[in-house]
């Protein structure tokens, strides 16, 4: 047998003893037809080598050109190293004003990715040579422009996990153009890291990454280290001179871990023990990036199967609504208003508005989710981002200012959109943590958007930081009230994001978009609720059999006025009906 053959066997082995070890508990399925890559075949992580014809041929479409374009403009013009380099010193807890003053296209630790794509794109060497010089200044100290990502200090695990993203990268990219020694010097380096953090006298290698540095998977720290030691084994795994063994028994740790996060962190629709930010960090910085790599390098789709790994970032496609966008007149002129897509955000780490923060995890929930999700979950993806994020012909495509992002919207970015409707259901449930989303439609800032926690299930270490009750979004106003809590004893979602809801608590919450009220929205929730009352929204609190229920309207009009007989308040031609500690919608047509 020839060493070549030789360590393809010990390739497909390790691959297969890796999978089988996490069998019990892997939610993956096989992808149909998937090769192994061979020893030294690259690209694996993002894309295979067959697919560079389309990849090239895609970037030559105008949409691509805009993306080439924009990956250029992140490394600082695309012919130089970066514009510029940080000289902070490595920091565990960074300063948001100065991370967001550096200059566009300040190095980063994706800068040698965004290299290696350019060569997989033009074929020439000095891409990957300009790669190659990234790579070595990152092995020397140079700190990201957010000081807290960098190799030789790093802030946390987690952050260390990032490092190792932007380096996997660049290998995989510019594998073919890399000497042989120098391939084996990346990989060396890697396999055998021992980083110390910035802060304590504590270290990592590989293995400590993938056991999450000891957090619990409802931490936000805990999906973001497994992206690390993830790629680091599906990168160089049957490449000369690895470890296939221990990079192996590395990944079944990352897998086994991959499940406990979806599932014991995440629920099954996407909420976070620790809530809104916190769950971006664990997606952004570790999930999302993670399962699209092992679809295409290890042929296992966590994707399809279930929903718990598409919807930690298709929960945000549930909750989003613009604000501001359009032109406004100026000299004559049309001026574009930039779109400011908001979320109703629950617990630390952020607030609602999506893309204010200067730092990785609120960043590129569309370029990397759209490889985590269905073909038409993507498309749909494609549509909000056009008309909720950034609206016009003018985009930046999710990268903000890494490009590491626009190598991942480059590969990911759908040539078509479909409208929301069309794809997601108007109601989602996450079960497990007992959080719901019920909207009415994806148009524009009037959508109206209900979302309700109830807080059961695992918590981390800052969901006493999340609040429970309901938020409701509607016609530009913003309003919340006390809520439903602990087990649901009764629950149902309408094809048009109607929804009703009851707790073991005897606590009950309606939603009606059938517009049978004459009101755009009617909510309906038992007690003396001061949900307060705008231009658009109206409440009303009425005793229905000796139990206090508040009434809600959102309307642009006039409002109807709810009136009570018996068990059943009436609102226009609606009934919602109190019995048994549940509210009930007359007028309800049941989700599909």
């Amino acid at each position: 047998m020839t060493m070549r053959k030789t360590r393809l066997l010990a390739w497909v082995c390790a691959m297969f003893l890796a999978a089988s070890a996490v069998a019990q508990e892997a939610a993956y399925v096989a992808v149909p037809g998937f090769v192994p890559p061979a020893p030294g075949e690259h690209p694996r992580l993002l894309f295979r080598k067959a697919d560079i014809p389309a990849l090239r041929k895609k970037a030559a479409t105008p949409e691509g050109q805009q993306m080439v374009a924009r990956l250029k403009l992140v490394l600082g013009g695309g012919e130089a190293l970066a514009a510029g380099f940080s000289k902070d010193a490595p920091v565990n807890n960074a300063n948001e004003a100065e991370i967001r003053n550096e200059p566009l296209g300040t190095f980063t630790m994706s800068h040698p990715a965004g290299f290696g794509m350019l060569y997989v794109l033009t074929g020439e060497k000095r891409y990957a040579d300009l790669a190659r010089e990234g790579v070595d200044r990152i092995f020397v100290g140079q700190v990201d422009r957010d000081s807290r990502y960098n190799w030789t200090t790093p802030g946390t695990g987690f952050r260390l996990s990032f490092v190792l993203q932007g380096i996997c990268l660049a290998y995989d990219l510019c594998y073919d153009a890399w000497p042989a020694e120098y391939r084996q010097k990346v990989a060396q380096a890697v396999i055998n890291m021992k980083q110390k953090k910035v802060d304590k006298n504590q270290f990592y290698a590989l293995e400590d990454l993938a056991k999450a540095g000891g957090y619990p998977p409802g931490s936000n720290h805990f999906g973001a280290y497994l992206l690390g030691p993830g790629l680091a084994a599906l990168t160089f795994m049957g490449d000369p001179g690895s470890d296939d063994k221990r990079l192996a028994a590395v990944l079944k740790t990352v897998e086994a871990n991959l499940n406990r996060v979806l599932g014991e962190g995440f629920g099954d629709h996407g909420w976070f023990a620790e809530g809104t930010s916190c769950g971006r960090i664990a997606a952004n910085n570790g999930v999302i990036p993670l399962m699209q790599s092992l679809k295409v390098a290890a042929g296992r789709d966590y994707i399809s199967p279930r929903p718990h790994g598409r919807y930690t970032v298709l929960r945000l496609m549930h909750e989003i609504v613009p604000t501001g966008g359009g032109f406004t007149e100026k000299a004559g002129k049309q001026i574009p208003v930039p779109s400011r897509p908001l979320i109703p955000h629950r617990g630390d780490y952020g607030d609602n508005e999506l893309y204010k923060r200067p730092i990785l995890s609120h960043m590129g929930d569309f370029a990397q989710g759209m490889g985590a999700v269905l073909p038409r979950e993507a498309q749909a993806m494609a549509w909000i981002y056009d008309q909720f994020v950034e609206p016009g012909t003018e985009k930046t495509w999710n990268t903000d200012v890494y490009p590491h992002l626009a190598v991942y919207a480059l590969v990911n970015w759908p040539d078509k959109m479909l409208d929301p409707d069309e794809v997601l259901p108007h109601v989602i449930a996450d079960d497990r943590h007992g959080y719901y989303v019920a909207r009415n439609r994806w148009q524009d800032k009037d959508d109206v958007v209900v979302t309700t926690l109830l807080k059961r299930g695992p918590g981390g270490y800052k969901s006493g930081a999340v609040r429970g009750g309901t938020m409701v979004w509607g016609l530009g106003e913003k309003l919340s009230f006390g809520g439903l809590k602990g087990a649901t004893t009764h629950f149902r979602a309408g094809k048009d994001g109607s929804m009703e809801l009851a707790d073991a608590g005897g606590s009950a919450l309606v939603v009606d978009f059938s517009s049978a009220s004459g009101a755009t929205a009617v909510i309906a929730a038992t007690g003396e609720i001061k949900a307060g009352s705008g231009k658009m929204s109206k409440a009303a609190t009425l005793d229905v059999g000796g139990t206090r229920v508040t009434v809600l309207t959102l309307s642009a009009g006039e409002h109807p006025v709810p009136a009570v007989a018996g068990d059943t308040i009436t609102v226009g031609k609606q009934t919602i009906q109190f019995q048994g500690g549940k509210l009930t919608l007359g007028q309800f047509a049941p989700a599909q």
